[in-house]
């Protein structure tokens, strides 16, 4: 009798008690599928904005990631606080707007198959750390792998010059439908309103290191009044910090100084940028102006032209912290 092949051969035929042994395979299906990515919208949304809204034939993800929002899915009201996302099904005429703060949030639509519209959709969430990491891998694929063609409002996907860095389109897919997964195993298992794990930003306010700096990032802050703060070597405190946040102690203040600015230049309309770059922690204009253009991608001066102008930023060169932390 002929032997049966084995469907992978991976290893050599090898025979036991006259019984073929063969490695296991596990065939892999998808649940979700994407089938195409129409927009990445990535916003600062200031509290006066308004718009009458939109009704598409595709799906779309809304994320809140800092401030308050304000969301209608046909003529149903819904309330998003900090790291709240909603997801609104097909043909459903829809709004996101700041619910009376400075907004910082990302929209994502797109087609796919499998997903399950009563589960998921017209439903509040809660992002957990896997999620978050998820929405930043796609941004800064989106980010850097995208050529924008207008200001406001970002323009569709098709519609914008590609740099065509290997696989980003791929990352963009998966990221993608690993979101959908998580997500609806979130609500399968009732969890989304749960803590699901400790996000970063749990961790950061169980930290006392950070909560001090974040009381006092306006005033001068040296590295040494902090270790002698906490009792701290300089280097064991800058290893700790590195550790816990993936960042400087100087890097993580000078994105708290410069997301305060971004608030202040929008909300002091009267007040000149001097006077802004002293209040946050600065005394060197032209330091301030520096940085600022480094994490903002822009001057002070244009950017508050801008959201004079729009109300919104699309924020594709500004730094996710910064944006994470206005």
């Amino acid at each position: 009798m002929a032997r049966e092949k084995n469907k992978y051969s991976i290893y050599p035929y090898r025979e036991k008690d006259n019984k073929p042994i063969h490695p296991p395979y596990l065939e892999l299906e998808k649940d979700i599928s994407v089938e195409d990515l129409v927009s990445i919208y990535y916003y600062l949304l200031y509290p006066d904005l308004d718009y009458a809204g939109e009704k598409h034939n595709y799906y779309e993800m809304f994320f809140c990631l800092n401030g308050k929002a304000k969301v209608n899915i046909d003529k149903e009201e819904f309330r998003l606080g900090e790291k709240k996302f909603i997801i609104t099904k097909p043909n459903s005429f829809h709004t996101h707007l700041p619910d009376k703060t400075l907004l910082s949030s990302v929209s994502i639509s797109f087609s796919a198959k499998g997903i399950d519209d009563e589960l998921i959709c017209g439903k509040v969430g809660t992002m957990n750390e896997s999620m978050m990491n998820l929405l930043n891998l796609m941004l800064n694929e989106y980010i850097n792998n995208f050529e924008m063609q207008s200001k406001y409002p970002a323009p569709y996907v098709k519609n914008i010059d590609l740099k065509n860095e290997y696989g980003y389109k791929q990352l963009l897919k998966d990221g993608l439908e690993m979101m959908l997964v998580l997500i609806t195993r979130a609500f399968k298992n009732d969890k989304t309103e749960q803590k699901v794990d400790i996000s970063k930003e749990e961790k950061e306010d169980q930290n006392e290191i950070i909560q001090y700096i974040k009381a006092h990032y306006k005033e001068k802050l040296p590295l040494k009044e902090i270790c002698e703060k906490f009792n701290y070597s300089e280097g064991h405190l800058c290893r700790k910090f590195k550790a816990e946040t993936g960042d400087t102690v100087v890097g993580f203040i000078t994105k708290l100084r410069i997301s305060a600015a971004m608030h202040l230049l929008f909300e002091k309309r009267s007040s000149n940028i001097e006077a802004i770059a002293f209040e946050v922690g600065f005394n060197d204009i032209q330091y301030f102006n520096k940085l600022f253009k480094k994490y903002v991608g822009m001057t002070p001066g244009k950017y508050r032209a801008e959201i004079r102008e729009n109300k919104a930023l699309h924020a594709q060169d500004v730094n996710f912290d910064v944006v994470k932390n206005v």
